[in-house]
């Protein structure tokens, strides 16, 4: 509390950011990883900064953006780069998922999370006690340990993906009409992981109709 009122450390940390741009002349790396956006700071937080750092964020916008315009080839590239990086070391690729019983039935390439979801997706359709995959399934979701790893590969795949978004789809698609096929795919990964995440949570105290 300071004078009464409820001390907001974004704005605090607004203003130390704009200090260093006024300083320095360069932008915040807050922008650049996407930790606030320009937008975020005319949106939400312009009206509560003092004269002084409103006219420093008035200079930060007009340079940013004629920075975005500038180097647009740079950052599809620096997005192709991260993109690819994330997707080649997503936890959910972690050999804990890969149930040959179940990637067998799949192309070879899949995630083995997504082939997971695809199998219980069946088996929460129809429950059979004759198959053996069915039970294996049950065995896994059911079990607190393997679920709670599921669940945490899932999250950390979802906010690798989700820091990509706020890194680049403001500066890449404000500039563009396209969005790159990178974010496309990411938004939709992110979606996916969602959905599994809540079924595989769900699933921990499934009891199947025998």
């Amino acid at each position: 509390m300071k004078n009464g009122n409820v001390i907001d450390f974004r704005i605090l940390r607004l203003q130390n950011e704009l200090e260093k741009y006024r300083k320095t002349g360069v932008i915040p790396g807050m922008l650049l990883d996407g930790f606030f956006s320009v937008e975020d700071i005319f949106d939400k937080f312009y009206e509560q900064l003092p004269k002084k750092y409103q006219r420093v964020a008035d200079n930060l916008k007009e340079e940013y953006y004629h920075s975005l315009v500038e180097n647009q080839g740079q950052l599809r590239a620096a997005l192709r780069s991260d993109y690819e990086y994330v997707m080649s070391t997503l936890c959910t690729e972690h050999d804990s998922f890969v149930i040959p019983a179940i990637l067998r039935k799949y192309r070879k390439d899949m995630n083995p999370v997504r082939a997971i979801y695809y199998d219980s997706r069946e088996l929460f359709r129809g429950y059979d006690p004759e198959n053996h995959t069915h039970h294996l399934l049950i065995g896994l979701l059911t079990d607190p340990e393997y679920n709670n790893i599921l669940l945490n590969a899932l999250e950390r795949d979802i906010a690798s993906l989700e820091k990509i978004i706020k890194r680049y789809y403001i500066p890449l698609t404000r500039m563009s009409e396209s969005i790159p096929l990178e974010l496309f795919h990411a938004r939709q990964t992110i979606r996916d992981f969602k959905h599994y995440h809540k079924t595989f949570r769900s699933a921990r105290n499934w009891i199947p109709d025998e």
